[in-house]
Formats: structure tokens, sequence, C-alpha cells
């Protein structure tokens, strides 16, 4: 990064990633209701500096219940580990789904997750 705060030579501005976000994985138990999908921070934790930016939201009311989704663009730097119908957790607590991840450029340096926030998420 030089003096000035501009991007660096691989298009991120690395001041730019001031959120910490967790990587949780699907692990399936099997209880009264059949096998249940749950998801839970991996072993060993993963986590990754990120940028955090909101693309659109919007209210959603099916079957009489009121729910609220998210779109996320999210840039973290380059993790194989971070894949598609994974979650992500940040430390407020919020989780998204992660719908699409694209390999920038294709140079193994940065990617953008796109994900899905369902519920609460503030």
């Amino acid at each position: 990064m030089n003096r000035r705060g501009e991007l660096n030579s691989l298009g991120i501005n690395p001041g730019q990633l001031r959120w910490v976000v967790t990587l949780l994985e699907p692990t399936s138990a099997i209880g009264a209701a059949g096998v249940e999908t749950t998801f839970a921070p991996a072993t060993p934790p993963v986590t990754a500096r990120a940028r955090i930016e909101t693309i659109r939201g919007e209210e959603a009311v099916k079957a009489g219940l009121d729910g609220s989704l998210t779109y996320l663009k999210v840039e973290i730097r380059y993790n194989p580990v971070f894949t598609e119908q994974k979650r992500i957790q940040q430390d407020n607590g919020n989780q998204y789904i992660i719908q699409h991840v694209e390999n920038v450029l294709e140079m193994n340096a940065y990617m953008t997750l796109l994900c899905l926030g369902v519920g609460a998420n503030n």
C-alpha cells in the first residue's frame, strides 16, 4: 500500500479489511426429528480480515412470518477453504450463507464472497 492509502497492485486496500469473519462448516447430528444440520466453527478455527459491503436488503413475509434478507459482498485475502454452502460469522454474531465465490482474476491473491444473510442480522 502506498502512502496515500490507495489500492495495492492486487486491487485491494488493506485498510478497508476492518471486520473479522469466522468460517462455519456444516455439521450433522441425528436427533428426534432425523438428521439436523447445524453450522460450527471449523477445527482449527479459520478467520479472515474482511471488507463487507451491503448490496441490498429486503423484507420478506411468507406464511405469516416476517423476515429480512440481506445480500452482501465480502472481500478477503485468498483462502480456498471458503467455499459455497458454508457460512461466515462476524464477531457480533451475524451469520451469512456463502452463495458464490470468485477468485478475483484467478490470481489466488484475494476473493469475493457473495453472501445471503437471513434473519435478524444487523
